[in-house]
């Protein structure tokens, strides 16, 4: 397990590398046309340098934000106070290492380029050390401390009675995946409010006899059983029936997301003013282009078919209180069941709060949908047909 996390941990940075090189390209440009522009309008070298290096800074920030380190928490003004610390000291280095490198060599088209090259790559060697540990990384290190929070704290901040959570995973032949899955419960799953109700849906293959032996004499994570598949969401509805937390919720079961990131939406509910309307639901990261673009396509479709922003319907964790699941009527057996529970939030007027999850690679076996092109045709097919189906009896409601 640690050197799968050791693993993630080094093919997140090598991601954020590439994004950040792709980002730091873009703002290189920005920054050597104002820098030119300026010098051609006989500004001079330092105060052109400086307005360039800022154009190519503010872009930086928005990008960086969103796409290298793909930040999902809200904005906070110590963010951007460290953002512009770290932006001066750079900016401080990026003007010396100019000058030196001019002074040496002279003012020349040779002595520019080759002063801009060096004065860059000193200044972005130090923006993503800064950003990385100081800027962008401090989200990270706070839900980190969010979920300790949760284990440690006896009581909300507001003095009220802290909530417990149910975690339900639905685990279809995943009899290699168990072990790890179950050994990363164990690890993470600390907080004595919390259980993992851990779904065998109509498994075929080894899974009834390994859940046997890996949960036995656990107290906060049992199993229950489905005999025959019904579908993915007939499964997370089994176990949302069998769970016993004040907040209820699901994710999958092939390390893909971390279970621990049910924790840090739990703690979000801690800290929430009115947690009976909050609605939480992660927004995933570090998934390859095709898989994005399909989500994207997805989301713009159901936001325009449902007149309500919908965002990375199918990341995970989902979690929401318990008089919201007990409001359900006739929701869905299959894949949609995620859009049924974003969409009757929004609908409700439950407070979504998103947050950022790591989403990787399989640890055993394949995707039971995204197999390939036609799997997902077959699921947009599906979800489609639902879609209508949901728009069509709340007009009828109406």
């Amino acid at each position: 397990m640690v050197n799968a996390l050791s693993t993630a941990a080094s093919g997140r940075l090598r991601g954020e590398l590439a994004r950040f090189l792709l980002v730091g390209i873009t703002s290189v440009v920005i920054d050597f046309a104002v820098y030119r522009g300026l010098l051609a309008l006989a500004i001079a070298v330092h105060p052109a340098k400086t307005a360039g290096y800022i154009a190519g800074a503010v872009f930086g920030y928005f990008a960086n934000r969103s796409f290298t380190f793909r930040v999902g928490a809200q904005w906070r003004q110590r963010e951007l106070l460290s953002f512009i610390a770290v932006y001066l000291i750079a900016l401080g280095a990026n003007v010396v290492v100019n000058s030196l490198v001019l002074a040496v060599l002279g003012r020349g088209e040779i002595a520019l380029a080759s002063a801009f090259v060096a004065a860059t790559g000193v200044s972005a060697a130090m923006n993503f050390v800064g950003l990385k540990l100081f800027v962008f990384g401090a989200g990270d290190a706070g839900a980190n401390a969010a979920v300790q929070a949760t284990t440690a704290s006896p009581a909300r901040a507001d003095g009220a009675a802290r909530l417990s959570l149910s975690l339900v995973i639905p685990c279809y032949n995943e009899a290699a995946n168990l072990p790890l899955l179950v050994a990363r419960l164990r690890e993470t799953f600390l907080d004595d409010r919390a259980e993992v109700v851990l779904v065998d849906n109509g498994s075929t293959d080894d899974s009834p006899a390994v859940l046997a032996r890996l949960l036995a004499g656990q107290q906060r994570i049992r199993s229950v059983r489905v005999e025959v598949n019904q579908g993915y969401g007939y499964g997370i509805l089994t176990g949302l029936r069998a769970a016993r937390g004040d907040v209820l919720g699901w994710t999958h079961a092939d390390m893909q997301t971390d279970p621990q990131d049910a924790l840090r939406g739990l703690a979000l509910y801690d800290q929430a003013a009115d947690p009976a309307r909050l609605f939480v639901k992660g927004r995933r990261y570090g998934r390859p282009a095709a898989d994005v673009a399909f989500t994207v396509g997805m989301s713009v479709f159901e936001t325009v078919l449902m007149s309500r922003r919908m965002w990375d319907i199918n990341a995970q964790p989902t979690l929401f209180p318990r008089a919201f699941f007990e409001r359900w009527r006739e929701p869905p057996h299959d894949f949609a069941l995620d859009l049924y529970a974003y969409y009757q939030a929004v609908r409700d007027g439950l407070r979504v709060q998103r947050f950022a999850v790591r989403f990787g690679e399989r640890a055993h076996g394949s995707s039971h949908w995204n197999v390939n092109w036609q799997a997902k045709l077959r699921f947009i097919k599906r979800t489609v047909d639902f879609s209508l189906r949901l728009r069509q009896g709340l007009q009828e409601r109406a």
